[in-house]
């Protein structure tokens, strides 16, 4: 069998031709949240459809149960003027019905006079549509003939109709004033007036890659009551592979400005930003290269670095003493002291301690070295979805705020451009820099002042 060696650059165009395919397959994914609206907005709602047997009409087999469930929300979702103009037929079709059951009652027993007609001569078509009308609209009225026969007890069909016409119409009343608050109250609408920022920025920052999206909403004047952010990133490459277990296409982010873990409030009332950071546990980060990493496992839990870096959790375990500590800066600082300890006693073996250098490897202090290419190459197939949830103040409804971010949505190295100034003893927010970034220019600081959160050197 004979095997074939590849030169350096036959790897290299093997791996470009590999990363070529593979970007137009990335290129070629839709998004979930589309961008559909002026100023570079989503509608907030979620491109996805429902199909069965690749039957994309799947409410022709649900349709009876979707009716049965969920019909009062099915039809607050139909635009305004059909929802009218449905209610308009409904109402005049009713009508039609009564007037139509006011000739058939008063044409039974013709010789009966209960008001509607003459007697002997039943009530016509015409006079029994204005006799419809006139009990739908209205409760105090006279009859055709101007009498009030149909109080008379052998009048009981006239009764029973009028009876049955006015229930009805109490009830209709009330759903369609129900339903038209509910539907020009909706909620929903408020988010067009939350916006995102068209790009997304990713900068190393103090050794450290920060994702940043800017959002404001419009109507400051009533600002969103209890604004709060989450973000998800979709990955599909790994959500298709076959090596993945349980698939997840959605894989959530950790935002640590506005902090998570206080429920990332923010005030929408003016431009803010909100920043994921980058770290080990981020779906944002290769696999690869977090696989060789000496942390702490999540076991199905979203962990942050910077948690670890401010001491809430211990992330860097000894593998010598089982200590933990918080940063490899500082495991390495336990280690070079423990050495020092363990040389000084001639009588500890070298074997088991930390001096034992089948324990103690160099990737135990490893920390993650992330590139721009590492991050493009990774975005290449995932888009990050951001929500920002509020509560309405005018009628104290909840509604939902969806964005999303591609690859060629994010620029690197860049600022978001100051777009709040003050002019004339008032403040201003010039949205035509709302959606403008800067690059940064070329930083000339050492090192030392970018060190990394929680290095001590």
């Amino acid at each position: 069998m004979k095997s074939t060696v590849h030169s350096d650059e036959e790897v290299q165009l093997l791996r470009s031709r590999s990363s070529i395919n593979r970007s137009e397959e990335c290129r070629s994914i839709p998004r979930l949240i589309d961008r559909n609206q002026p100023f570079y907005q989503s509608k907030s709602n979620v491109a996805i459809h429902n199909r069965v047997n690749k039957d994309v009409h799947v409410f022709r087999r649900s349709l009876k149960y979707i009716i049965n469930q969920n019909w009062f929300h099915l039809l607050l979702r139909w635009p305004t003027w059909i929802s009218l103009f449905s209610f308009l037929f409904l109402w005049v079709l009713w009508l039609l019905l009564f007037a139509y059951a006011y000739v058939f009652v008063d044409a039974r027993e013709p010789l009966l006079e209960c008001g509607l007609g003459s007697k002997g001569e039943p009530i016509k078509f015409a006079p029994a549509l204005s006799f419809s009308l006139e009990t739908c609209t209205t409760v105090g009225y006279s009859l055709p003939n101007d009498t009030n026969a149909f109080f008379e007890a052998e009048c009981y069909g006239i009764q029973m109709v009028i009876y049955m016409q006015m229930t009805w119409s109490m009830i209709f009343n009330a759903f369609f004033t129900a339903f038209l608050f509910a539907r020009l109250a909706r909620c929903e609408q408020r988010s067009a007036q939350v916006l995102f920022s068209n790009k997304a920025i990713i900068e190393k920052k103090d050794g450290k890659w920060l994702l940043h999206v800017r959002v404001y909403d419009v109507d400051s004047q009533l600002p969103i009551v209890e604004a709060h952010m989450r973000m998800y990133c979709a990955s599909w490459l790994k959500y298709d592979s076959k090596q993945q277990g349980q698939p997840h296409l959605l894989h959530s982010m950790r935002i640590f400005d506005p902090n998570d873990e206080l429920n990332s409030w923010m005030f929408t009332g003016v431009p803010m930003n909100a920043s994921h950071h980058i770290d080990a546990y981020s779906p944002l980060t290769p696999e690869h290269l977090r696989k060789d990493l000496n942390l702490m496992k999540g076991h199905g839990l979203m962990l942050r670095e910077v948690d670890q870096i401010a001491g809430n959790t211990s992330a860097y375990p000894c593998p010598v003493c089982g200590e933990g500590y918080e940063t490899a800066e500082q495991l390495k600082t336990h280690i070079k002291f423990n050495i020092i300890l363990e040389d000084a006693d001639k009588n500890v073996p070298q074997k088991g301690t930390h001096r034992d250098p089948d324990i103690v490897k160099p990737r135990l202090t490893k920390k993650l070295e992330l590139t721009e290419e590492d991050i493009t190459e990774h975005l290449e197939d995932k888009e990050i979805i951001c929500i920002v949830e509020g509560i309405e103040p005018m009628i104290s409804g909840t509604f939902q705020c969806l964005h999303s971010y591609k690859l060629e949505d994010i620029v690197f190295d860049s600022k978001f451009t100051p777009c709040v100034c003050k002019e004339n003893g008032k403040i201003f927010v010039d949205l035509d820099k709302f959606h403008s970034v800067e690059k940064y220019s070329m930083l000339t600081r050492s090192e030392d002042e970018y060190r990394s959160f929680g290095e001590t050197s």
